[in-house]
């Protein structure tokens, strides 16, 4: 069935070159975005907000131009003075969440950076925490409020771990959250 769908969808097999800028996502944004833009106001504007659809829309239109070489480049130099590559990398969108390859690298910078500068060579944990459904209506249209749950979690664990050690025990964290589409319902 999935290769059905990518078929349909015209990609193309795994280690062909493609140009940038011609995903299937792409593809189908540009086939399909219009539509969704006529239709937003009178089927979604009331669960998801009416004001959304501006910065929807600038989003999505960065992500097609992302890798377009028409949309600008860099040049790409080797500073060894034996070597004389260079070469031209067309800029990325940088849109979080909506193109896989921006939204990866920016993934594996924010990871790196945690690791090298942000965490001490201390044990730490991961702890995840998960808002019941009934409660995710709650932070649909007000994301501050999980930055006020979070601080909230954080004092709580921090309060198990001193009493668990018998005194203070001074802790940091690193929280993000993932609404895996459950806010926008």
């Amino acid at each position: 069935m999935a290769d059905q769908l990518a078929l349909a969808m015209g990609a193309t097999a795994p280690g062909t070159y493609r140009p940038r800028g011609t995903s299937s996502l792409q593809r189908l944004f540009r086939a399909h975005f219009p539509e969704l833009l006529a239709r937003y106001d009178p089927e979604f504007a009331v669960r998801l907000g009416k004001y959304r659809q501006q910065r929807i829309a600038k989003a999505v239109e960065r992500f097609l131009g992302c890798g377009d070489y028409s949309k600008g480049i860099a040049r790409i130099k080797c500073t060894n003075t034996e070597c004389t590559s260079e070469y031209f990398r067309p800029f990325s969108c940088k849109v979080f969440h909506l193109c896989p390859s921006c939204s990866q690298k920016r993934t594996l910078l924010f990871g790196e950076y945690i690791n090298e500068r942000l965490l001490l060579r201390l044990p730490h944990r991961q702890i995840v925490f998960t808002f019941p459904k009934v409660l995710r209506v709650f932070f649909r249209h007000d994301h501050g409020l999980v930055g006020d749950v979070s601080r909230l979690v954080y004092r709580m664990m921090q309060g198990v771990y001193s009493a668990a050690a018998g005194r203070r025990i001074q802790g940091a964290a690193v929280i993000a959250y993932a609404s895996a589409g459950d806010f926008v319902r």
